[in-house]
């Protein structure tokens, strides 16, 4: 059990998911573990094997641990998860069933049949991370930081406006600056800087009204990024980003690059798991070249840089 992994679409990253406690996210995300390459076939877990999954720590009784895996279903139909391209918006649940007997202390759970490729054959694209280390982390915060940290597991580091990253931790209105520093920047840098040796990085607007003439407009979590073949369990070392970047490549060059289409930008050569994000900031130049990773990855990626510099990024990238 200890070496479960949580891998799901990267898609799912986009979703915020509004009051969900350190325990819900420890609960679905052990869910998901469980669920994934099953196609839509339904899960059955004891509610035993959802403790040591989870790692339950509270004194939960049997009908208090039902009510729990409740409300997180409550919550996820609660969130109004979508996908929208050029035509159309699709609304959807995660799951289509989602049963719990506090009686038989059992949960039975399946996939939503038209979403099922979220959780089932996942070959690019796709965030991986194991779940003893994600429920191990005690702060909400530093868990949803963590999971989309791990996104960017090849490049160490994630960029995201003020707005977004609001958006995505579900972090209150009323929260001013000094209240994001100590109730949500804070608890993510004291679980996630010893683990990741993450660095965050806050972005302002020069010409903004906040104190001393600017504005937080976004941030950069800049941290150790993983071997691609043979890197679990390796020791993390205090590396600078120039060894930490270079790390990347050579482990990336292990692997041989093909060509991919990125529809509506152009091509681009790659290896390992795909980054559509990382690619897109190739293609349109906004990420700068040093720091670019097909261009590192592959060196018939440099002629292509910034050539498809008219192109809308729907992901914000900061100087």
């Amino acid at each position: 059990m200890s070496n479960e992994i949580v891998k799901y679409s990267n898609q799912f990253n986009a979703q915020a998911l509004r009051k969900f406690t350190a325990l819900d996210l420890d609960l679905l995300m052990a869910i998901a573990a469980r669920v994934r390459d099953k196609e839509i076939d339904e899960v059955t877990f004891t509610f035993e094997e959802l403790r040591r999954l989870a790692h339950v720590k509270k004194n939960l009784t049997d009908k208090e641990l039902a009510a729990r895996i409740v409300e997180v279903n409550d919550r996820l139909l609660a969130c109004r998860f979508k996908f929208q391209d050029d035509s159309r918006t699709v609304q959807f649940t995660l799951f289509s069933g989602f049963e719990t007997d506090w009686k038989t202390r059992k949960l039975l759970v399946a996939v939503n049949p038209r979403f099922s490729f979220l959780l089932n054959d996942l070959t690019s694209q796709f965030t991986r991370f194991e779940l003893a280390e994600f429920t191990a982390l005690k702060s909400s915060y530093a868990k949803e930081t963590y999971r989309r940290l791990k996104q960017y597991r090849q490049t160490g580091i994630w960029k995201v406006s003020i707005e977004e990253f609001r958006r995505l931790l579900d972090v209150p209105e009323s929260y001013q600056t000094r209240d994001l520093n100590k109730r949500v920047l804070k608890p993510i840098q004291d679980e996630l800087g010893p683990l990741l040796n993450l660095v965050v990085h806050k972005k302002f607007h020069k010409k903004g009204i906040g104190r001393g003439g600017r504005s937080l407009v976004g941030l950069e979590f800049e941290f150790d990024p993983e071997r691609v073949p043979g890197g679990k369990g390796a020791p993390r070392v205090d590396l600078s980003r120039s060894v930490r970047e270079d790390t990347a490549r050579r482990s990336l060059e292990s692997v041989s690059p093909h060509l991919v289409e990125v529809r509506g930008w152009g091509e681009v050569w790659w290896t390992g798991d795909f980054d559509v994000v990382a690619a897109r900031g190739h293609l349109d130049g906004s990420l700068p070249a040093e720091r670019c990773m097909a261009c590192r990855m592959d060196v018939r990626n440099v002629a292509g840089h910034g050539s498809a510099s008219n192109s809308l990024v729907d992901v914000p990238l900061f100087d």
